[in-house]
């Protein structure tokens, strides 16, 4: 468990950090799904939770360090939580490791995290990839995901987003299962990325442009901005938003 106590010990810095931009950028309604271990989004989420609590569903599909589970009651929380149900401490999540066989469906959180990403894949108009590169050895989870997602002809209206510092050419290649002709972007940083330029109305941003042939204006995140500019400028957003 030495990777865990590792992990475990992270801390973000006291200003906002792309973990911050990235939850805020997005609404209850969406869902950030990671790979990762470590806590950082989950410190992330506890702090712009002030700011809004209108924030995505987080999903944890290789466990994580700050996850904690009450498998009689079937509860999530931060790990040093208690079951809302039971009140029993929560016991710390598995950790899936970097196998080629990992066997997703036979610990009940990792699978409920599974079962839970193919959902929203399936019914999504617009996902996003951020600095996952899909490699070959992680067969089951591609799979998974391209079940969820469906074939590029079933998905003629959608759009990816790729989020990565590797080249065009070799981001659409790793992904052309999942891709519709031209239906896809790719980005160097957060910051270039639709996210960034339309945070909180990126479905809005695509539908105007690609389906209405609508020219939008941006709102976007500047990078360096405190927490207190982050909080008046997501406020504003979320004034407009409807209850979800």
């Amino acid at each position: 468990m030495l990777y865990g106590i590792i992990f475990s010990s992270l801390e973000l810095p006291d200003y906002p950090t792309i973990y911050d931009y990235l939850l805020l950028s997005l609404r209850k309604k969406d869902v950030i799904a990671t790979f990762n271990w470590d806590p950082l989004l989950l410190q992330a989420y506890r702090r712009v939770y002030k700011i809004t609590s209108k924030l995505p569903k987080l999903l944890f599909l290789h466990g994580n360090v700050a996850v904690g589970v009450c498998e009689q009651c079937k509860r999530v929380g931060f790990i040093k939580d208690k079951c809302s149900k039971c009140g029993k401490q929560l016991k710390r999540s598995r950790l899936l490791y970097p196998i080629k066989k990992k066997n997703y469906h036979l610990d009940p959180f990792i699978k409920s995290q599974w079962d839970a990403i193919q959902h929203y894949l399936k019914y999504a108009y617009s996902f996003t990839v951020f600095g996952y590169s899909a490699p070959k050895s992680d067969v089951s989870a591609i799979e998974l995901l391209k079940q969820a997602w469906g074939s590029p002809g079933e998905r003629n209206l959608e759009q990816i987003q790729i989020i990565d510092i590797k080249e065009d050419e070799e981001l659409r290649e790793a992904w052309d299962d999942f891709i519709h002709t031209h239906h896809y972007e790719t980005h160097k940083s957060f910051f270039e990325s639709s996210l960034a330029k339309y945070p909180r109305r990126i479905n809005e941003a695509y539908w105007a442009m690609f389906m209405e042939c609508e020219f939008v204006d941006t709102h976007e995140f500047r990078e360096g901005l405190s927490f207190e500019e982050l909080k008046e400028q997501v406020q504003n957003l979320v004034q407009y938003e409807e209850d979800e």
